[in-house]
């Protein structure tokens, strides 16, 4: 028998099975996919290698970082962009970087007035009290409403907000851009370089396989869990090819989106089910357009387009470049549909012809159902502190559950070791 299932093998999972198996217990990972990483994924594109899914860190993650220095894996920074645009209404405007970011902070800086009361320590993210929750009561929509902004300055505003929430702004939680804020360091300058200036010097697999190699354990790819029951000494985990699993205790280190698939008997506490039934906001695409156009790096937000984050990644000795853009809706453009991508493109920066593009839908897929975490309004109050409790002899993981950085590898690892300790307490 093992003395723990770990249920996914994505950051957190890999994470807590290695610090399992580093104590002297035998853990094993079940994945569900055909690959381990969760919602990173490194791939060659083109003869590019992108990230379909998460691929920034940054030295203020401390459990990320610690572990790029444990593995050896170095980092590499993008470069700067030289033509900035942003959209007002139908209108383009253009400048440089300091003068939309100046456009951007008189915005952002309203909106985070009193985040020092409401997140006095951004690793306990509870312990603002009543400041955190009038936070947490809002949608991001909701928050810049209170705010008097011009059209321009909300107009900025909102797509930096609708980038980094990756999903409706009327449906994320203004406490996400709090809570990043302050783990970022206190400013929209490091916001923006924390979620977009540091890539891992051979992609999230590099990191990944660097905390798998850590210990010695056995995991089984493409299998996908169907239940998990607890019984009088242990759990018994069962696939969804029906076969049954014992074990002394679990950790489930699946996407909040995702759990609802997996069948607990006894059923978890009603406020784990209605957070499940709640469900984390993010459902947007992260894209990538091979493109022809010219050679400067560009950078154009647009508010409620279909990537209306759009920002040359990488640049080539023909003249074409490419360019990654993040939306707030999978389901509004398809990545294979090239007339499609062309004419969104035309809309937020105009003179680029788009010669092929590629995109993971993160909302579809099954064991991920949205991409990182970005709460809804009231997760905080209602659901963090009985998400993380433990039920019986089984332990919800991952990201999402994060007390720092959620929704970033390093918040996965950081439950990886958490999640770890509570399921060797159990032991």
């Amino acid at each position: 028998m093992h003395d723990v299932i770990v249920v996914g093998g994505g950051f957190a999972g890999v994470t807590a099975a290695r610090e399992v198996a580093l104590l002297g217990r035998r853990p094993l990972v079940l994945e569900a996919k055909d690959r381990l990483g969760g919602r990173t994924w490194t791939s060659n594109w083109n003869g590019q290698e992108i990230e379909y899914g998460g691929g920034w860190v940054h030295w203020h993650q401390p459990h990320a970082w610690s572990e790029l220095t444990r593995g050896g894996v170095d980092v590499v920074l993008s470069e700067p962009e030289t033509a900035v645009h942003w959209w007002v209404g139908d209108e383009r405007r253009s400048g440089t970087a300091e003068e939309r970011d100046a456009i951007a902070e008189r915005g952002w800086n309203r909106f985070v007035a009193g985040c020092d009361e409401a997140l006095p320590n951004p690793y306990r993210p509870l312990d603002g009290g009543a400041a955190m929750k009038a936070f947490d009561r809002l949608s991001i929509t909701q928050r810049i409403d209170e705010l008097g902004l011009d059209e321009e300055e909300r107009a900025v505003l909102l797509a930096e907000c609708e980038s980094l929430a990756h999903g409706f702004a009327d449906e994320a939680g203004a406490f996400a851009v709090v809570r990043w804020h302050q783990l970022s360091g206190g400013s929209l300058a490091l916001t923006q370089y924390t979620g977009g200036r540091v890539t891992i010097r051979g992609g999230t697999q590099a990191l990944l396989g660097a905390i798998a190699g850590g210990a010695e354990v056995e995991t089984r790819l493409e299998t996908p869990v169907a239940a998990i029951a607890q019984t009088a000494d242990g759990v018994q985990v069962t696939t969804t090819a029906g076969e049954t699993l014992p074990a002394r205790t679990a950790i489930v280190a699946v996407p909040v989106n995702a759990l609802g698939a997996i069948r607990f008997e006894p059923g978890l506490s009603a406020v784990k089910q209605q957070a499940i039934a709640t469900g984390q906001a993010s459902r947007g695409i992260k894209i990538f357009i091979r493109a022809r156009g010219g050679r400067t790096t560009q950078n154009a937000i647009r508010a409620g387009h279909e990537f209306g984050y759009l920002a040359t990644e990488w640049r080539y000795d023909d003249g074409t470049q490419t360019l990654i853009g993040f939306g707030l809706d999978a389901a509004a453009i398809d990545a294979s549909d090239l007339g499609a991508v062309q004419a969104a493109m035309d809309t937020i920066l105009p003179g680029y012809e788009a010669l092929d593009a590629t995109s993971h839908d993160w909302l579809r897929d099954p064991y991920a159902r949205g991409t990182w975490a970005i709460h809804r309004p009231g997760w905080y109050t209602s659901y963090h502190a009985e998400m993380r409790r433990p039920e019986g002899r089984v332990v919800l993981a991952g990201s999402d559950l994060a007390n720092g950085w959620a929704g970033f590898m390093d918040g996965a690892i950081e439950s990886g070791l958490t999640s770890a300790r509570e399921a060797l307490r159990l032991l």
